[in-house]
């Protein structure tokens, strides 16, 4: 692991923030035009699914480009939490295999980390801009 540790580490965590950028994209895809087996279809606008996926569009777009990752980050461990609290705690309390909240917790720990670590290397905002703002 140290091999890795020292001579990729910044490779795996820019694949690590694509991935979960891409990931993130793709479920605010899903929820604004009913893609993927969205229940219901595409969420009606104005709605709090709606807004989650406006969210989720520009979170996954922010990590995806690398640009404002850190400020993105902030905002999905928010929007994790509070997914968690009104979308999964009502479903079947607190237990997360229970209520099926795990992506929601999942995802929360992956923002944690990209709020700690930024855009690092194939940032759009580096590269524009020669440094990251947040």
């Amino acid at each position: 692991m140290a091999y890795f540790d020292t001579k990729y580490k910044d490779n795996l965590y820019v694949v690590f923030r694509i991935g979960v950028g891409a990931l993130f994209l793709m479920l605010g895809i899903q929820k604004l035009f009913g893609l993927w087996n969205m229940p219901g279809g595409a969420a009606v606008f104005g709605t709090l699914v709606w807004y989650a996926g406006i969210f989720e569009l520009m979170i996954g777009l922010s990590l995806v480009t690398g640009v404002l990752v850190r400020l993105a980050s902030a905002f999905g461990i928010i929007m994790m939490i509070v997914a968690y609290y009104l979308g999964h705690v009502p479903l079947g309390g607190w237990n997360p295999t229970v209520n099926m909240g795990m992506p929601a917790l999942v995802f929360m720990l992956a923002f944690i980390v990209t709020l700690a670590y930024g855009a690092k290397k194939a940032s759009l905002e580096k590269i524009v801009f020669k440094k990251e703002f947040f």
